[in-house]
């Protein structure tokens, strides 16, 4: 399995809920929707079947080289990136398990799929990878890479969760480093 690296990255990110003109301005265009019970909907280039992806207040979002916004769990971004200034903040570099379609089928990706928490259709290239991720169902084009963020394994080794997500590959090619096997 290939680790990958992302690379020493500032990147600007706002947190939902805070009224920042970034959120405002996603509000007008409705790339998030704010609901009545104080979570939102984000619309990524991954969500799938007009649904977004859900995140409450707190929660964090970057906006990505497409003008489509990404939810970050506020735990989560706050462990990964050490806030500079603003709303700029220097992204965490962890290596990361990542898979791609052609890759070596890994237990990870059994789990996902054997659990249905991951459907893969290679015989549709632009709908090949099929999750229900941040709430909605999201798609991704075959050549997407996986990110396992998190493997959970029970003490006799047996996986018990995956934390991944899909990553498009021009995001991938430009942000993140392959390391070597």
């Amino acid at each position: 399995m290939a680790y990958a690296i992302k690379t020493a990255t500032r990147i600007q990110a706002w947190e939902l809920g805070a009224g920042s003109n970034m959120e405002e301005e996603m509000l007008r265009r409705k790339k998030i929707i704010k609901h009545p019970d104080g979570t939102f909907e984000l619309f990524s280039l991954e969500a799938a079947e007009g649904k977004g992806q859900i995140a409450k207040a707190g929660d964090f979002f970057k906006v990505d080289n497409r003008g489509f916004p990404c939810p970050n769990e506020r735990a989560f971004f706050l462990q990964n990136h050490q806030h500079l200034e603003d709303d700029w903040y220097l992204q965490a570099a962890h290596p990361l398990k990542i898979w791609r379609l052609g890759d070596p089928e890994c237990e990870e990706i059994h789990f996902l799929q054997d659990n249905g928490f991951l459907q893969i259709c290679p015989e549709n290239p632009q709908r090949c990878f099929s999750a229900f991720l941040w709430g909605t169902t999201e798609t991704a084009p075959a050549e997407a890479i996986i990110i396992f963020y998190d493997v959970v394994q029970n003490p006799e080794g047996i996986i018990t969760s995956v934390d991944f997500n899909f990553v498009d590959s021009s995001y991938f090619n430009t942000h993140y480093q392959v390391l070597p096997s």
